[in-house]
Parts: C-alpha cells; sequence; structure tokens
C-alpha cells in the first residue's frame, strides 16, 4: 500500500442498526474500496476508523460525504502516517525474523506479535510477507 496516498477516516458514530452499511455505501456507490475497517464498540460513542487509498480528490470527496452522514457525530481524516494512529498485528512465523524498522516484534511459538505506528506496521507486514516469513496475519488499528 502505498502510505502516501492512504488515509484513515476516524468516526464517533450513533450506535444504531446500519451505520456500518451506510459508510460502506459511501465508497461502493462511488466504486472505491476499503482498504480496513475497525469498530470500537466500547467507546462511548462507538468509533469507527476506515482505511482508504485514493487520490487527493478522492479523499475530500469521500470526507464531505461521510461527514454529512445522519448517525456521524464527528471525523477526522489522518494521513497512514499520522502518530496517532497506532496498529498491532499477530502472524504466524516461517522462519527467524529480521529486525525491523520502527516496529517492536515479540515472538513466541511461531508466532509474532507486531506493534508500532500505523506506517511502520503496514511496510513491516508488506516486507515479510513478500519475503515469506509470515502467513496468517490478523491486524488491527487504533487511533488515540
Amino acid at each position: 500500500m502505498s502510505t502516501d496516498r492512504q488515509v484513515v477516516y476516524v468516526l464517533e458514530v450513533a450506535d444504531r442498526p446500519g451505520i456500518m452499511h451506510s459508510i460502506a455505501a459511501v465508497f461502493a456507490h462511488r466504486g472505491l474500496s476499503i482498504h480496513g475497517l475497525v469498530a470500537d464498540t466500547g467507546r462511548k460513542p462507538p468509533r469507527i476508523l476506515v482505511v482508504f487509498e485514493g487520490t487527493p480528490r478522492q479523499q475530500t470527496l469521500v470526507e464531505q460525504v461521510l461527514a454529512r452522514l445522519h448517525h456521524v457525530h464527528q471525523l477526522r481524516m489522518l494521513p497512514a502516517i499520522s502518530p496517532q494512529l497506532r496498529a498491532v498485528a499477530i502472524c504466524r512465523t516461517l522462519g527467524p525474523l529480521p529486525l525491523l524498522d520502527d516496529v517492536v516484534a515479540q515472538l513466541d511459538d511461531g508466532m509474532a506479535l507486531l506493534s508500532g505506528s500505523y506506517a511502520a506496521v503496514d511496510t513491516a507486514l508488506e516486507q515479510l510477507l513478500r519475503t515469506g516469513l509470515v502467513s496468517e496475519v490478523s491486524r488491527s488499528l487504533v487511533a488515540l
């Protein structure tokens, strides 16, 4: 993924049925793909993070439409390289892992837990997947 074209929309939303559908429809009706979606329902109000990669024009258009959704109370658009975005990933290791820039890796019994900034974890995962050192990746994203 190209982090220079990637943004994360941080939406504080009403706890109502159909909000995820409304958010997904914003992208679907424009022929755009969502690269990641995380719902944090433990917060009040709930928070939804949407990872999107697009041109600056597409990013602005999506931001404007999301902000107009009835159940969206607050919206922030952060670049993927924002220090406010943190990520964790759990993956099965298929060999020893190299040192990873700006990522903490904890290894245990053929599994790795990677943590750091969203951009650093994303870059490390791309590198590890490309070299075949990990499989079965599950990642999560948090905005502070």
